[in-house]
């Protein structure tokens, strides 16, 4: 079986209304393509939700025995994971709590129940708090007490707390094992600008935050608006690199359907997102990209704020490209370039981003460095950062030299393209957007 056929039939099977009657097609797989299908699923955060989706319909005997199974391991252990992470993170709220400091939890075990029905489905990697400029120094204090620490400290940009690194990360590590590393990033903004783009963010989101609880545990939590606005930002700001989290889109449409008759919530959301037509594309393109994934409407209103933004090229790349971009394996595809000059207006900025795709410089690979040092450590350190960086290396020369055929594609697509007129519908088939 084609891979994208496989990957197709998962999210087919995860659409608001969904089609269940190939998933027998997967018993199909052979050992290698199900262990290839398999960490797609890991990678893209929709391992647990189709598990979840498959037991909810009583389907699971349409998949093979084993492929059932390694899901269902992966669910009890992120279940022990959550638990691990649920405590870290009620120690440290007790902690701010107890110095009369306000901490907002961005993301994370905020997302319950709105964009996520369990939390135990969702494979989080750290933690997000959006705290007072003033208060970052205090935060810092209380942090170390908890073994976390950062290299850079800062009350304007994101900073990146982690504890000691006492093992070699490698990818074939177990993601939904209990965390050896944990990571805490401190903002004190919803999202920062990134140096292509700068967003247009209420300035009052910690103001304007109210008590959540999960689980008995208590917290701080953005507004119910403020949070789906931070979720497509945060989206976008993923998408304007190679790869995106598939889960994250399928939260987002979770929470167009449990909203959707909620005429007075998306009044607000338009209201804090603003009138900027960069806000208002970046909803477009991550509203379109949802829609032709996962099949869910999008309220009237909103559709309406952001279709006065839309491009021709936008509804092209959204068309054409889009599902196959979103689906491809890690470490993603440079297809989403096309669309540089929709949303980097100003011209040397975005020759600037074009080139830092095109020829990144090199990222760190792990953060932070193995608590113990000795030569077999550091050797082995090495060797996994060389591997690491030679398979995505490798991934980056293949999607190089497959841009002149993406380009060709992409001017038959944008021929192709209606005009758009003074409200774009974006309401279009899922059989759009590249899939096969």
């Amino acid at each position: 079986m084609r891979k994208q056929a496989a990957k197709g039939i998962i999210l087919s099977a995860l659409q608001q209304d969904p089609d269940l009657s190939r998933l027998r097609t997967l018993s199909n797989l052979t050992d290698s393509e199900n262990k290839t299908l398999l960490a797609w699923l890991d990678r893209s955060g929709l391992a647990l939700i189709f598990l979840r989706q498959v037991q909810t319909h009583e389907v699971t005997q349409a998949l093979s025995s084993d492929f059932r199974e390694a899901l269902e391991l992966r669910l009890n252990k992120n279940r022990l994971r959550f638990r691990d992470m649920l405590g870290e993170f009620h120690r440290i709220n007790e902690a701010l709590n107890s110095h009369d400091i306000r901490a907002c939890t961005l993301k994370g075990f905020s997302l319950v129940p709105d964009f996520c029905e369990d939390p135990s489905l969702r494979h989080q990697t750290d933690f997000d708090f959006l705290v007072a400029p003033e208060q970052v120094e205090a935060v810092a204090r209380i942090l170390r007490t908890f073994g976390y620490s950062t290299a850079h400290l800062s009350k304007s940009e994101e900073s990146c707390f982690t504890t000691p690194l006492l093992h070699i990360p490698t990818q074939r590590d177990d993601i939904y094992a209990i965390q050896q590393q944990r990571q805490l990033d401190l903002h004190t903004c919803i999202v920062e600008n990134s140096p292509w783009l700068a967003f247009e963010v209420p300035n009052n989101c910690l103001a304007n935050s109210e008590s959540m609880m999960l689980q008995g545990v208590p917290f701080w939590g953005l507004s119910l608006e403020d949070r789906f606005l931070l979720q497509v930002l945060h989206v976008y700001r993923h998408c304007s690199r190679s790869w995106i989290r598939l889960s994250w889109l399928f939260e987002i449409g979770r929470f167009l359907a449990v909203h959707c008759d909620n005429q007075e919530l998306w009044s607000r959301i338009i209201v804090r997102a603003g009138q900027s037509s960069s806000t208002k594309r970046i909803f477009a393109f991550v509203l379109g990209l949802t829609q032709r994934l996962f099949r869910c409407a999008v309220p009237g209103s909103l559709n309406a704020w952001s279709s006065a933004a839309v491009t021709r090229s936008l509804l092209a790349w959204l068309d054409h490209f889009s599902v196959q971009w979103a689906t491809c394996d890690w470490p993603g595809s440079l297809t989403n370039i096309l669309l540089a000059q929709d949303f980097v207006l100003d011209r040397k900025l975005r020759k600037q981003y074009l080139r830092s795709r095109l020829l990144p410089r090199k990222t760190q690979q792990f953060l932070g460095t193995p608590e113990r040092e000795d030569s077999r450590i550091s050797l082995r350190f090495r060797t996994e950062q060389i591997r690491y960086a030679v398979g995505r290396g490798a991934a980056h020369v293949r999607d190089i030299l497959g841009l002149p055929l993406q380009q060709f594609r992409w001017k038959r697509a944008l021929d192709l393209a209606p005009a758009v007129e003074s409200e774009s519908h974006l309401e279009l088939p899922l059989g759009h957007g590249g899939v096969s």
